[in-house]
């Protein structure tokens, strides 16, 4: 994210990519929270983007969330899910996180994505897992080697599809994590513990979580944080 505002005070503009083979300074959606790497597992990236580029009704993290899903579908016949608002899972593990800021008339889009870790160290709120821990799961060899370079301009192209095609929010819905089933949210600002209870109903058609509860009475929810989801 700071290599890419330096980017931009410099003169680069939109489709500019900062490329990190490790970070120490890592930041979330939320404060105190951080996207964790232990050098060159990791595609780390910030892709610029300009505002008028982005033509959905949606936050941007959603559209780059289903460009990764559909990359892994595509790319490794994996079945990966949105956790909303802005995390891709694969077999119950996080293996990507997005994070969308903006610059004046730009979106700084950055995304860091488990790629080749064998391990992962330290303590998550959610499991981590990598691409090289999925596909060896399902003992499946990529036809190449795994590595975050090989990775970042075939999900690039699926961003630009998506972005000139501009996909409807039901795409998003049929790939989100928990359908139908138990949520516990944590809603607004995460300091105040609020915390609304219900089904995940589906998206909004601008990309809100909706949240039925045991009477049928709907929720819209635009800031959050999913703190527990039934498996049942």
């Amino acid at each position: 994210m700071k290599d890419a505002r330096d980017a931009l005070a410099e003169g680069y503009g939109h489709g500019t990519v900062c490329i990190a083979d490790t970070q120490t300074g890592g930041r979330g959606r939320i404060s105190g929270r951080r996207w964790e790497d232990e050098g060159k597992g990791s595609l780390l990236f910030t892709l610029i983007l300009s505002k008028e580029s982005v033509d959905v009704s949606y936050p941007l993290t959603q559209l780059l969330a289903l460009a990764l899903c559909i990359r892994l579908e595509e790319g490794f016949g994996l079945t990966p899910g949105i956790k909303w608002p802005n995390d891709v899972f694969v077999n119950g593990g996080k293996i990507a996180g997005i994070l969308v800021e903006t610059d004046g008339d730009y979106y700084l889009a950055g995304m860091g994505v488990n790629i080749q870790q064998t391990s992962f160290s330290g303590h998550f709120r959610h499991p981590a897992v990598s691409l090289a821990q999925v596909l060896s799961s399902m003992e499946q060899t990529p036809a190449v080697s795994l590595s975050p370079s090989r990775e970042l301009m075939p999900l690039l192209e699926v961003i630009r599809k998506l972005l000139s095609g501009n996909p409807g929010i039901r795409e998003i819905e049929n790939r989100l994590t928990g359908l139908n089933r138990p949520v516990s949210l944590s809603i607004g600002d995460p300091a105040r513990r609020e915390i609304l209870q219900g089904f995940i109903a589906g998206l909004q058609d601008d990309g809100a979580l909706l949240v039925r509860s045991e009477d049928k009475i709907l929720t819209a929810v635009y800031s959050g944080e999913i703190e527990a989801l039934e498996s049942r």
